[in-house]
């Protein structure tokens, strides 16, 4: 039996922020909806070169020295035997590369079915909505607080939020759901293998 889909953000998801400090995550609730020409945009693919000079080197500085999160590769391990696992993160498709090799060299690139990255430029949590909805994926792990609000509230995604300060005590739907880190994701997860049943 095919496993279903399920998206995993990549900064504060799978990556441990600059320092430990997650001060990227939005709080906005009032993001608006997506456009049919977003919708379509999400699904395109960036083929072009990566960033250049100054740029790729600040670029790749910044993947080098960028380590997973406590528990990640026995948590991507996991999630790989009950979902088929898609990096959906806003970053620019321009760095592609930077982010194969540093799933690679991290271990994790086996368990990996796809990479979807913004090539439209799209404000990150539109992005999101529009790639998980062009993939048919009804699933995701996210560490922002504007994310997983919107996805929640404008498509009924079921978004597992990984716990940072900056992220608490904002009015979530029920479709969103705290965890302490992506380790706890996989035992939340219906395990649809034969002979497996499902978490009380």
């Amino acid at each position: 039996m095919p496993l279903p889909p399920i998206g995993l953000d990549m900064d504060g998801v799978i990556v441990s922020p600059p320092l430990g400090w997650n001060f990227s995550i939005s709080r906005r609730l009032d993001v608006p909806p997506l456009t049919v020409e977003e919708r379509a945009l999400a699904g395109s693919v960036h083929q072009g070169e990566g960033p250049r000079g100054l740029r790729k080197l600040i670029t790749a500085a910044r993947y080098a020295f960028r380590r997973p999160l406590p528990q990640v590769r026995e948590a991507i391990a996991e999630l790989a035997t009950k979902r088929e696992l898609h990096i959906v993160s806003a970053r620019s498709a321009a760095n592609r590369g930077y982010v194969q090799r540093w799933l690679a060299a991290e271990g994790l690139a086996p368990h990996i079915t796809a990479i979807h990255l913004n090539a439209a430029g799209l404000e990150p949590a539109r992005f999101k909505l529009a790639a998980l909805l062009s993939l048919g994926i009804a699933e995701h792990v996210d560490d922002d607080g504007a994310t997983a609000y919107y996805l929640a509230t404008q498509a009924g995604i079921n978004v597992y939020l990984c716990d940072w300060p900056r992220n608490r005590d904002l009015a979530y739907p029920a479709t969103v759901r705290r965890v302490p880190g992506l380790h706890a994701v996989a035992p939340l997860l219906i395990d649809l293998r034969p002979g497996h049943c499902t978490p009380d």
